[in-house]
């Protein structure tokens, strides 16, 4: 109770910063997102900034506790189209960018993985108060 009480702000707070970060900067996020959506008739610097308000608001459920498993579902169903937006696998580059790219990946495995625990994690015991009959 006490463990899930500290891990689910902490985990949360990384959703919630990434989102103000793309509103606030959306440039890099639209650049990578453009060529996915180039045969769909959506403007991606909608997407992303939709993407961003979504990560925000589950964020902040989730380090409320407010639904956090539901919260969790949805950071994961933004969090995986936005890895493979975000990590041109194939491209080439420097040594130093494909580092980048790497550790940026291995974090969102890692918040992925998080966010999987938080969906599994068993619900917590709801203590009932009994009225005491006078």
């Amino acid at each position: 109770m006490l463990l899930s009480r500290v891990a689910r702000p902490l985990l949360a707070a990384v959703s919630v910063a990434n989102g103000v970060e793309t509103l606030l900067n959306p440039k890099p996020k639209v650049e990578s997102t453009a060529p996915l959506l180039a045969k769909a008739p959506v403007n991606p610097a909608l997407v992303v900034q939709a993407g961003a308000a979504v990560k925000i608001a589950a964020g902040l459920l989730m380090a409320l506790g407010w639904a956090p498993r539901i919260a969790a579902t949805v950071l994961v169903a933004e969090l995986i189209p936005a890895t493979v937006a975000d990590q041109p696998f194939g491209a080439a580059g420097s040594p130093d960018a494909r580092k980048a790219r790497q550790a940026s990946f291995l974090s969102n495995c890692g918040q992925l993985g998080g966010m999987l625990l938080a969906i599994s994690a068993p619900a917590g015991k709801r203590r009932r108060r009994r009225r005491r009959k006078s």
